[in-house]
């Protein structure tokens, strides 16, 4: 008996599921407004509940000791299941129990169960050292493979379907922010997944931690082809033509780390470079017909995905995506001057070099390239009129004879 919960009546809880060491699914019946002791059959790193349709929430949560984990709905591929799904629950240390307090939950309840450290092989000194190891903008960055994380778990076995990737998707993954052994949450989550949602494998085909270590989603297994163009499942069952990046915390409430935006920045500059998009524009897609290549999950779906927080970043990590593809290879790149920023009328570009523009273009933050009155005085100086621009933020795009250069500016 759990001596802190003595005082509330224990669940009674019954098992549905061929029960395995990293996965079961327990049933009971609840009572509105009601709290309840819940011991579980043996400890677990992860769980996630469903109650019927149209359950509320807001008013459910979990007591641990002194702790409180509210519980949410799922955001991620809802739609047709015929319960109400909670978001997924991670812990870094296993628990045994804990009180539920049911809120506007009642009738019947399933509480599935994981254990993420079930025969876990972890390798901390290589993820510290493939998070700090210097990379280029060109290349591809290195992660920690599915193999490597998932050790000790079932591997997918399926047929990976391959899209033509014209879309990044980023996403939160909704956890608590407390948790640090990111490997425990990616475990969980490919659990919660595989084994609870009967998908064929983690939706995701590249995850981050707030330490800016990168995890392989999607594993390509034996089949000869490249994990980043596996079709996932992530994305309103609307998958094709999209890659999933999954940032590991909520964003609703944490502010994304400059490790964690600096990874993300460095996949999309490497698949965007590869696959020749320019991650300012937009492109069709069945959920949206201008959404961006680089798009947060509710500019499709109706969901809070990827959170306030990171949505707020989008902009900027679009920016340093179109910056990181020009710079390539090179070590330091070129710098061009703006005055006044903001623009209040005329915008002043200044050029190192008077003769080595080739193009200059402001574009929206939708993609589209603007046409405005452009001067120059031939000693490196170019004047724009922008006094007709809407106020906001604009891109100045100049492809010069040694490459191509971003910068933002917010029009008054």
């Amino acid at each position: 008996m759990l001596t802190w919960a003595q005082k509330y009546p224990k669940l009674s809880i019954t098992d549905t599921k061929r029960v395995t060491k990293y996965y079961r699914q327990l049933r009971a019946e609840v009572q509105a407004e009601q709290s309840y002791l819940v011991q579980l059959p043996s400890p677990v790193t992860g769980l996630a509940l469903r109650a019927i349709l149209n359950t509320d929430w807001k008013d459910t949560y979990l007591t641990i000791g002194q702790d409180t984990f509210r519980i949410q709905g799922e955001e991620h591929e809802t739609e047709g299941l015929a319960h109400n799904l909670s978001v997924l629950l991670v812990w870094d240390v296993p628990i045994q129990g804990f009180i539920l307090h049911s809120g506007q939950m009642s009738g019947d309840m399933l509480i599935s169960l994981f254990n993420a450290q079930a025969d876990k092989s972890s390798h901390p000194v290589l993820r510290q050292e493939r998070s700090d190891k210097d990379q280029l903008s060109c290349q591809k960055p290195s992660f920690i493979s599915q193999e490597e994380w998932r050790s000790g778990l079932p591997a997918p076995s399926y047929q990976r379907a391959i899209t033509q990737v014209n879309h990044v998707i980023i996403h939160h993954s909704a956890t608590f922010n407390s948790l640090t052994d990111y490997e425990n949450v990616v475990r969980n989550m490919y659990l919660f997944h595989t084994q609870d949602r009967g998908w064929s494998d983690i939706g995701y085909n590249f995850l981050v931690a707030p330490d800016g270590t990168l995890f392989e989603g999607r594993s390509a297994g034996t089949q000869n082809v490249a994990s980043d163009d596996i079709r996932g499942a992530h994305f309103c069952g609307r998958n094709s033509g999209t890659m999933g990046v999954c940032l590991l915390g909520n964003y609703n409430t944490a502010t994304p780390t400059d490790a964690a935006l600096a990874t993300i920045v460095q996949v999309t500059s490497w698949k965007l470079d590869k696959e020749g998009l320019n991650p300012l524009a937009t492109n069709n897609h069945p959920t949206n017909r201008n959404l961006g290549v680089v798009a947060g999950h509710r500019n499709g779906c109706a969901t809070e995905c990827p959170g306030e927080n990171l949505y707020a970043r989008l902009e900027d990590i679009r920016l340093n995506t179109e910056q990181q593809i020009a710079k390539g290879c090179q070590e330091e790149p070129q710098v061009f001057n703006l005055h006044p920023v903001p623009s209040d009328g005329l915008l002043t570009i200044t050029l190192p070099e008077a003769d080595s523009l080739l193009t200059l273009e402001i574009i929206n933050l939708q993609g589209k390239t603007l046409s405005l009155p452009v001067e120059s005085d031939n000693l490196g100086q170019f004047v724009i009129a922008t006094q007709n621009l809407p106020a906001g933020s604009y891109i100045v795009r100049l492809t010069t004879l040694e490459g191509i250069l971003t910068r933002k500016i917010s029009v008054e």
